[in-house]
């Protein structure tokens, strides 16, 4: 069963995101995708939220975060743990595979989005971790390096959006020889290495129009402090 998958979405809970969960999923549908990996930045999602969530818009809704360890940032789908602030690369990546997650190096090559760097990436080589090569909100001249090093390192290849916004979402994504439509069966096959990268970047209009978004979610937020009672 080929599925397609964003391995790499924000909602707003992370700090720069400023969709919700539904939003996203609808989005998500809108373009075909089967499912999406909600990846906030060291906000975990949970799989009774996951599950909730699922249920509610009939759609598959894979729990992970985006954890800022010291190196840059690693994905880590169904996480079993609670990480502490900036963790060490390498210590991060064993407790996440001993605890059977999925671990994904994001945009590794791309140092403007906190990317891990080669040397990270050889660091844990005998993981065989997925890299992200097709990050829709990063530069094509880092992707292509993406996939030079994935190919030279013999590891598997994942995309997606990194969308901060809705509308991105489903701009770069996986195709995964997945046996079921579940959580479970998604995350086996990344394990296995049954995935292709796909995708485009985010279009410019796209992007402008979520830094508003972001803009106008910052000065909501500083009314709503500034009005707290001292």
């Amino acid at each position: 069963m080929q599925l397609k998958i964003d391995l790499h979405v924000h909602t707003d809970a992370s700090n720069d995101g400023v969709s919700t969960i539904y939003e996203i999923i609808r989005s998500a549908k809108s373009k075909g995708l089967d499912g999406v990996a909600i990846t906030d930045h060291d906000v975990p999602m949970t799989d009774e939220e996951a599950i909730k969530i699922s249920k509610e818009t009939d759609f598959l809704v894979i729990p992970g975060v985006e954890i800022s360890t010291a190196s840059g940032h690693l994905v880590v789908l169904r996480p079993r743990r609670a990480f502490p602030t900036n963790p060490q690369f390498l210590e991060t990546v064993k407790n996440a595979v001993s605890d059977g997650s999925v671990v994904i190096i994001p945009h590794p090559t791309d140092p403007l989005s906190h990317g891990v760097g080669e040397e990270a990436v050889r660091s844990v080589l005998s993981f065989s971790l997925p890299l992200e090569v097709m990050n829709a909100s990063t530069l094509r001249r880092h992707n292509r390096s993406a996939i030079e090093l994935a190919e030279l390192l013999a590891l598997p290849k994942v995309g997606g959006s990194d969308a901060h916004v809705d509308t991105a979402v489903g701009d770069a994504y996986t195709i995964v020889d997945a046996g079921a439509r579940s959580v479970e069966a998604v995350l086996e096959a990344l394990k296995s290495g049954r995935t292709s990268a796909h995708g485009t970047q985010t279009s410019i209009t796209t992007m402008l129009g979520m830094r508003w978004k972001r803009l106008s979610k910052r000065a909501k937020l500083k009314k709503a402090r500034d009005e707290v009672p001292s």
